[in-house]
């Protein structure tokens, strides 16, 4: 998919929308591809602090929304990470050992999945986007991550928006634009709209170091691997050493 066809793919609307804006890079080229479509005064984005390892992610968010000039608000949600705790390696203090990506391929229920996160951030995102009459909410749930979770399949939005259909007074509706790409289209689609500056205000780490990424975490692996295919050094500091230029021409 190029550019032209992501823009023709989001839907018209005449109202606001609504990012799930992670910090990760799913979600900040998304962002910025509204941003394109609809224009920065009608596109906000809403980030959750539910106690996640990677909490810098949450500064990474704020940078992008300045960048891009869109509102930007950060919701408390501690109580999921409480609840989370004893069973995800992605929760700050847990005993849950971080898994690399060869312990998690095949898994359906990889040690990094947080009980219900997707379906409790886009009900709280939709709850947000009917009080400021605003008419979809996006998110970068995609299906094709290797350690893909139950949680960020087409059908997963589907059945969202199924429930959120009976609503009598204002439709609100879950758009996953990026569901059935991958991380190197999403790259290709950022350098088409030149903005591929935006890399450095992301982070994708499941276990970050200080504010660099592990390198080694299944979301780290993944992130080097489409970076190399698309022919790009990744402009995030790693806290291990990436010889960018075996695999690719580093300018």
């Amino acid at each position: 998919m190029n550019l032209k066809e992501a823009l023709n793919k989001l839907p018209e609307t005449d109202h606001n929308v609504l990012s799930v804006l992670s910090g990760g890079l799913d979600s900040s080229v998304m962002t910025t591809l509204l941003v394109e479509k609809y224009g920065k005064d009608r596109v906000s984005a809403l980030s959750y602090d539910y106690g996640q390892k990677q909490i810098i992610e949450l500064t990474k968010a704020t940078e992008l929304s300045y960048k891009l000039g869109i509102k930007h608000k950060i919701l408390d949600l501690g109580i999921l990470g409480d609840i989370a705790k004893p069973i995800s390696a992605n929760i700050g203090g847990t005993n849950i050992a971080m898994p690399d990506i060869k312990e998690v391929l095949g898994d359906p229920q990889p040690k990094t999945y947080v009980p219900f996160r997707n379906l409790i951030l886009l009900s709280l995102t939709m709850a947000q986007a009917e009080a400021n009459k605003a008419s979809h909410v996006f998110t970068g749930l995609q299906v094709h991550d290797e350690y893909g979770y139950w949680d960020t399949s087409q059908k997963f939005v589907d059945s969202i928006n199924t429930v959120a259909s009976q609503n009598r007074t204002h439709k609100v509706k879950v758009v996953a634009p990026f569901s059935q790409l991958s991380k190197l289209q999403e790259i290709n689609i950022c350098k088409e709209m030149n903005k591929t500056d935006i890399f450095e205000n992301t982070i994708t780490c499941y276990n970050p170091i200080g504010n660099k990424s592990c390198g080694k975490c299944p979301s780290c692996s993944e992130r080097i691997a489409n970076f190399i295919k698309a022919g790009i050094k990744d402009p995030i500091p790693y806290a291990v050493d990436i010889k960018w230029e075996n695999f690719i021409c580093v300018q």
